[in-house]
């Protein structure tokens, strides 16, 4: 059949830059100026992401727009980035599969297609440089240097480079690591190197965490990275923060992907058992085949955890959407289970993979016409008050304004309310983009003298008689 035969590494590409491009359309499309994007278009970065210990994604910004400031160059970047990915996804596919069809592509596709990853692609900004850290931990994976010491360094560097772009990525290696280690028993090598394999990827992991440790992360000031505190409430803060991340993965589970999402997970927890029966036919001792077994089956619960990831142990209360990117591998380890089982029963069965693969397209342009309704209705509120603002006399007496945004709850946004109904997971991913307004939005329409606050801190200052009256 056309479809099982086998590509190319040319033809992989094609597959995947069509593909990206064709994913990302609805983001390029909407220009949506996303949360930090507005005031670093103001040129007011400064040190904002050498402080939070990304230097490197400074240095990208300044090679790409050949400035030394936020001169905002969107949709270059994301462009270059996502061609990258292309070639990046194109290593991975022939790294899990000797003889790659166009349906082994859809497995590997999650690395950009994961639902919460679209507010990392949202951003102007950021958004290329945390792409190149998903690059980054692929061909840390992917290396092939024939000496192991020299691959291990080269790895631990290129996971160094990753943490000095986006450092959440980190939790995508340990993911891929694991989905490798499920590969390898699937295909019944030796226990002696699928551990091998596994103690590489630990030393690879830790090597590049030092290296990040003792370079970029000396940049940090910023304590939004700080590590948490290792107490006894820690345990309880974890657990609710990892709870919390469950609970917004739940919401991807609409009334209309329950069907293939039950069918993926049956048939994903069926392979995963029938794989783990390999182990029995893996060559080596008794003792070695037992500690194969165990990873085997913590691979499970640390694949939960890389979710959150590294959220779960630093001082940072948010998890945004955009914190997610673990996600991605146990999609595409869930797709991988499926592909492999259900050709061993019919090859054709393989084409249920594209349900899944179009869900994620279909809530990628879900999600683009939600930003696109939110732009509109900013410029919009936008604009009227920038119209009463300089047509009124009294109000243009005014030295400061204190901008309290309006509140985002029940229908906040019409034209995008239906889609965030029938898709939950929308109203999550727009995360503090649900703002309406940010007072950087202002200085585009003239008005250079409006400062941002919290509700309930106005609100105190008003009882207290430290601000002037609500206009």
């Amino acid at each position: 059949m056309w479809n099982q035969r086998e590509l190319s590494r040319k033809e992989i590409m094609i597959v995947f830059v069509v593909l990206s491009f064709a994913y990302i359309y609805p983001l390029v499309h909407a220009d949506y100026a996303y949360v930090d994007d507005n005031w670093r278009a103001l040129h007011q970065a400064q040190e904002a992401w050498k402080n939070q210990g990304r230097i490197l994604l400074e240095v990208l910004h300044r090679v790409l727009t050949f400035t030394g400031g936020t001169t905002n160059i969107f949709p270059l970047p994301l462009l270059i980035s996502v061609f990258a990915l292309a070639l990046a996804m194109t290593r991975l596919t022939l790294w899990y599969f000797t003889r790659p069809c166009i349906l082994s592509c859809l497995v590997v596709l999650p690395i950009l297609c994961n639902p919460f990853f679209l507010g990392n692609l949202t951003y102007q900004f950021d958004g290329p440089g945390m792409v190149l850290a998903v690059v980054a931990i692929i061909y840390a994976i992917t290396c092939t240097i024939e000496h192991v010491v020299y691959r291990g360094f080269a790895s631990a560097l290129l996971i160094a480079i990753s943490l000095s772009l986006y450092q959440p990525t980190l939790s995508l290696f340990v993911g891929l690591s694991i989905v490798e280690f499920v590969c390898g028993v699937k295909n019944r090598i030796s226990t002696v190197k699928a551990l091998s394999l596994a103690t590489q990827r630990f030393v690879q992991l830790t090597a590049g965490s030092l290296i990040y440790a003792l370079t970029a992360y000396q940049l940090t000031v910023d304590g939004r990275g700080n590590l948490s505190v290792f107490d006894a409430r820690w345990l309880e803060v974890a657990g609710q923060k990892l709870i919390f991340a469950m609970e917004q993965v739940g919401l991807l589970v609409n009334p209309g992907a329950i069907y293939f999402t039950v069918l993926l997970l049956v048939v994903a927890t069926f392979a995963f058992v029938l794989f783990m029966k390999n182990i029995v036919d893996m060559p080596g001792g008794v003792l070695s085949r037992v500690i194969v077994l165990a990873v085997y089956l913590l691979g499970f619960p640390i694949l939960l955890l890389s979710i959150p990831g590294v959220m779960l142990f630093l001082v940072e209360p948010n998890l945004d959407a955009r914190n997610y990117i673990g996600f991605s591998a146990v999609l595409v380890l869930v797709l991988y289970l499926n592909y492999e089982v259900l050709g061993r029963a019919w090859l054709a069965a393989r084409w249920v993979l594209v349900v899944p693969v179009l869900f994620m397209f279909a809530f990628c342009y879900a999600y683009g016409q939600v930003i696109i309704a939110k732009k509109e209705l900013e410029m919009a509120m936008a604009q009227y008050i920038a119209k009463d603002i300089v047509s009124e006399k009294q109000l243009g007496l005014v030295p400061v304004f204190y901008f309290v945004g309006p509140q985002t709850g029940g229908n906040w946004l019409p034209r995008g309310h239906d889609a965030m109904t029938y898709m939950p997971a929308l109203r999550y991913i727009l995360s503090n983009a649900n703002v309406l307004l940010h007072p950087h939005f202002f200085p585009r329409l003239g008005i250079n003298n409006v400062v941002g606050g919290k509700r309930d801190v106005f609100n105190k200052l008003v009882a207290l008689n430290g601000v002037g009256s609500p206009v």
